[in-house]
């Protein structure tokens, strides 16, 4: 159980890593992980929520720190994803038969990814922060609202839900989108560790080496991650966003096909040369604000 534990240490330092810096991934490493283990969806989901919550704390401080946040944005964000972490959890206690609107959640969420790529490949990035009255929340309580909740019954999807709809639609520069997302989703995980600790019959009885392990990786990377965010260029940043935008929800949505794995090897391969294609021949601009900071 100890090299188990350490082995989930690992899973929770690179998650965060990834998650930390990118905006998404923690949820989906870990859950990942934990099934791996064949441990059953809602204790792997409860699971991930309570390391997401322990690791988001530290990364909230640490994006706070470095002024990744934008307070309106996470708010508006994490307050409606509370609400759904916590009913997505009684849902994932008690119901089956969620997932039958994955493919089209997945299609849209690709969709969304390719529009953000094509954003920052043209150069249409923002060089930095607009002012808070300036900045565009309408869109973040039902985002925050859908996000917590198939982040509860997932073990994973508030970052690939909440930050391409902030990332096209809120004006804020990438690192505080990302910061932003991330300080939200303390509260959609907490709520739905809530949620899972009312709905399991044997109330949250966790493998708490697993959980500890995979939280103290998550919270040892967490400043790192942050610290990276604000220092990786603001283009690079976006279109990498992106494209992990649409390598996740492609998974997802071939996953609900038989498709062979030569053509999804090939598709994957093409994103990797679409992604290489973006950060290395993106139309030249003047530089940002944000790649030049130090």
């Amino acid at each position: 159980m100890l090299t188990t534990a350490a082995i989930a240490g690992l899973a929770g330092f690179v998650a965060q890593l990834v998650n930390g810096s990118l905006g998404m991934g923690y949820g989906t490493i870990t859950m990942t992980f934990l099934l791996g283990l064949s441990i059953t969806p809602a204790l792997a989901s409860a699971s991930v929520n309570v390391a997401t919550a322990a690791s988001d704390l530290v990364s909230g401080i640490a994006h706070h720190r470095l002024g990744n946040v934008h307070w309106p944005t996470a708010l508006r964000l994490g307050i409606p994803g509370a609400v759904g972490g916590f009913f997505g959890a009684l849902a994932l206690a008690s119901l089956t038969g969620l997932d039958a609107a994955t493919p089209v959640t997945s299609a849209i969420l690709v969709c969304l990814g390719v529009v953000i790529v094509w954003r920052f490949f043209r150069g249409r990035t923002v060089d930095h922060a607009e002012p808070s009255g300036r900045a565009r929340t309408g869109l973040a309580p039902p985002t925050g609202l859908v996000a917590g909740f198939l982040n509860a019954v997932g073990g994973g999807g508030w970052g690939p839900v909440a930050m391409p709809v902030m990332l096209a639609t809120s004006r804020l520069a990438p690192h505080q989108v990302v910061g932003s997302v991330s300080a939200a989703e303390f509260a959609a995980a907490s709520a739905a560790v809530a949620g899972f600790w009312v709905g399991l019959s044997d109330g949250l009885t966790l493998l708490w080496p697993l959980v500890l392990g995979m939280a103290l990786g998550g919270m040892i990377a967490a400043p790192a991650a942050a610290w990276l965010t604000r220092r990786l260029p603001t283009a690079a940043l976006g279109a990498t966003i992106g494209m992990l935008v649409i390598a996740l929800n492609l998974r997802m949505f071939l996953g609900n096909f038989e498709v062979p794995w030569p053509v999804v090897t090939v598709l994957y391969l093409a994103l990797a040369g679409v992604w290489a294609v973006v950060l290395v021949g993106r139309p030249a601009r003047r530089r940002e604000p944000a790649e030049a900071e130090v």
